[in-house]
Order: C-alpha cells, then structure tokens, then sequence
C-alpha cells in the first residue's frame, strides 16, 4: 500500500495510471482518447494536434514531426501512431522522422551536458526490430551534426510541401540540443512551419543553465527574432491539468513570411455583450 501512494503522489506517475485506467473504460472510443489524451504520449499527440492544426489553416496539405533521440525507438512509434490518427481526422498527411546516432549516447563534451546523469553508452539501439515496425517513418541514423544538414537539402522539396510543425527535443545534452537546434538556425523558412510546436523531454531535475533549458536559452540571445518559450497558461486549457504541459514549448519565427497570417478558426473573432 506504501508503494502505491507513493507512485500515485506523484503527479507524473498519477497521471500516466489514471489515463490508462480511463482509457480501458467501456465506451471510450479513440476519438474521446486523443480528445482527452488518454493516449501513450499524450504530449507527443498534442504536438502533432498542433501541427496538424495549423498546417490546415495555413493552406498546407502536408507537415512533417520529428524526433531527435530516438533511443529504443517507443517514442518514434507513438509518434507514428499519433500521425496516423491526426493525418485521417484532419487529412493533412503527417510525415514522422527520427534522428539518432544509433549507438548510443556519446560521451559529454561539456559541463552543461549533465554528465551526473547521462553517460556514454546509454540508450543504445535495436536497428532491425525497430526499422521492422516504423512502417513509413523515416528513421535517420548518424551524427546529427553531419545527417540533419544533408537531410534537410536532400529532402528540401519534400519539405517545401510537408514543412516542420512539431519537434520533440530528447537528446538529454546540451551539446546534443544545440546541434538539433540548427534546423531552426538558417536564412530559409521554406522547411517549417511559422510556429513549431516543440516538447523538451529532459527538463525536470535540471536548471536554466544546463541541458536542453541552456540551449534554447543560448539559441534565444543569438535569434531575438526566432525565439523558442514555452506556452504559457497550457495546464489550464488541457484535460487532467498533465505535467508535461510545462514542457511544451514554441518555436515563434517572427520574420517567417507566414507569421502574420490569420489562422481562420483559430480563436472566437467576436465577443458580443450578454443579456
């Protein structure tokens, strides 16, 4: 009974029971799942949700969603889930893409790589199971510094119609997220989405000045008009007021020629006075 209330203390570990308790229910269909994020990564579905989202009030007929630091690859088959659900209710084609050494961590190269945590080694891959259930997400395998580059040239008019709308950040160091945060960096805006949705996996035990929370920081005073924060006021307009909402964060590119688009439907556009 300890280790139950202990588990169920927690609102992270809370949240993950009961959503999979309510989930098992009679009567709750798929749709009522992702409505209400009972789902397996409910912050990766609302990152596609987002994605999806905007893509269609922007005239988009495709976006794609990446993960950087694919691991064992559970993450990258949510995600591909979650694309084929959103992709069928909105009809936007989700395209998913994961990055990844594939052989694990390598070692720290700074201090603001947590090295208390993370070490070489960890979250190695199995290749050949992995690749066998991703069915059509692209897994890219190798350095990031080297593959994201070429990727995003060779796949540049793929991208041009399925720009970048979600980015799961799950590299753990900082090194690593500043790396990845070079799909951000460049002149073109072709490749994205004016605002993407961004979920920072590895913040919680860390502070401002380490890991993924450094980077953007870093990535934020060298592009005042790119900035990377996180959405403000998300628990209150969630279902179950989930944890991870505190680490959703948005990539707003202000000089984007998009940005200043209405999104037809976004918001109510009239506020009439009650009788």
């Amino acid at each position: 009974m300890a280790e139950v209330l202990w588990d169920w203390s927690k609102s992270g570990t809370r949240n993950a029971v009961r959503n999979r308790l309510l989930r098992r229910l009679p009567g709750v269909s798929v749709a009522s799942a992702y409505r209400f994020g009972l789902v397996e990564r409910p912050h990766y579905a609302y990152g596609v949700r987002r994605a999806t989202e905007l893509a269609a009030r922007l005239g988009h007929r495709g976006v794609t969603v990446v993960e950087f630091g694919v691991a064992g690859g559970n993450g990258l088959l949510a995600l591909a889930e979650h694309a084929q659900y959103y992709a069928t209710a909105t009809g936007v084609a989700v395209r998913v893409v994961g990055f990844d050494s594939g052989v694990g961590m390598p070692p720290a190269g700074d201090l603001r790589d947590v090295p208390y945590l993370y070490g070489p080694g960890f979250y190695t891959m199995d290749h050949e199971r992995l690749r066998a259930r991703l069915g059509a997400a692209e897994l890219v395998i190798g350095d990031i510094a080297e593959t994201l580059p070429h990727y995003l040239d060779a796949r540049s008019d793929l991208l041009r119609d399925h720009p970048v709308g979600f980015v799961c950040l799950d590299l753990d160091y900082y090194s690593s997220t500043t790396t990845a945060l070079d799909l951000f960096r460049g002149p073109e805006h072709e490749h994205l989405l004016p605002r993407v949705t961004c979920y920072l996996d590895d913040l919680p035990g860390t502070i401002e000045q380490i890991g993924e929370a450094a980077a953007v920081t870093d990535f934020n005073a060298a592009h005042p008009d790119r900035p990377i924060g996180r959405v403000l006021g998300l628990r209150a307009f969630t279902p179950f007021d989930p944890p991870w909402a505190d680490q959703i964060y948005a990539h707003h590119r202000l000089d984007h020629p998009d940005y200043a688009r209405l999104e037809t439907g976004a918001t109510g556009d009239q506020l009439p006075l009650d009788d």
